[in-house]
């Protein structure tokens, strides 16, 4: 499926996507419904996340572990799509797998790129990271670059340190993931399209899909993924184990709606959730 301008109001569903789609959730296009989203068991031997939402235009599907459907069902069905696939919608499927010490997240916006909609001006600050000096990384500052899993990186280096960096794994057949994160002081140069661009580039060269993830509240990313020429594709929720059975809060919003607007605090601090402890390890 082609795609007009920038995600031009259609969803970008070239058939390794389709193919992702179909393999994170163990069925096909023709499984997905809008009122109410349909709920699905795994079948045996299956390997992916043990619940996982992913929400097209025609609709929604939801599958999940077998011992789960009993209690998700109902949270699922009396609940619209736009509420499901929402911090609400997380809070609530935490209800039924937190308890089994599984988390809920999303939703999350998922992002492909190929030939067909890339846009890399090729910038000289770049250069490419082999595998043996990702192992150098910090990889608490570089936390979105996929410590032990990157088969290659993107980096811009000033003054001898490392200030961007885009990582890239092998998530599937056909498919390379691209994770970026931008060192505070060195934010607002374009550093994070520069290393997504190059990074993309190499994947796309390789004959293979780029994807890139981000949440709703990070504007700066998904701004970022987008004038590289990753198009949306769909949004998913999901759960996985991790942060001792704790729930992940997402943060709050990130970025200006343009340079130099002015932000405020809508709500005073004591309405914001006095419940939250730091993230493990940070």
């Amino acid at each position: 499926m082609s795609v007009t301008g920038q995600d031009g109001g259609r969803l970008f569903l070239p058939p390794g996507v389709v193919t992702m789609i179909e393999s994170t959730l163990g069925a096909g296009l023709d499984a997905f419904g809008a009122d109410p989203v349909p709920v699905i068991g795994q079948a045996p031997g299956f390997n992916g996340l043990p619940l996982a939402g992913i929400r097209l235009d025609r609709g929604a599907l939801v599958s999940a572990r077998n011992d789960w459907l009993e209690k998700l069902r109902p949270v699922v069905t009396n609940m619209h799509a736009d509420m499901l696939f929402s911090t609400f919608g997380a809070y609530e499927l935490a209800r039924v797998t937190q308890p089994d010490g599984f988390g809920a997240w999303g939703p999350v916006f998922f992002f492909f790129g190929d030939a067909s909609t890339w846009n890399d001006p090729a910038d000289p600050r770049v250069v490419r990271i082999g595998e043996d000096d990702l192992a150098e990384v910090d990889y608490k500052r570089f936390w979105h670059c996929y410590y032990g899993e990157a088969h290659e990186g993107y980096g811009v280096i000033e003054d001898g340190e490392l200030v961007a960096l885009a990582g890239v794994l092998h998530y599937g057949d056909g498919v390379e993931e691209i994770g970026m994160d931008v060192m505070p002081e060195a934010r607002g140069h374009g550093l994070g399209r520069a290393t997504v661009g190059a990074a993309g580039t190499a994947i796309i060269e390789r004959g293979n899909l780029a994807l890139a993830t981000t949440s709703p509240w990070n504007v700066p990313s998904a701004r970022t993924l987008r004038s590289a020429g990753l198009r949306y594709s769909y949004s998913q929720m999901m759960s996985f184990d991790g942060f001792d059975g704790a729930f992940p809060m997402p943060a709050q919003p990130l970025g200006r709606p343009y340079p130099g607007a002015r932000m405020v605090n809508y709500y005073p601090h004591w309405a914001m959730n006095q419940d939250v402890e730091p993230r493990p390890g940070m």
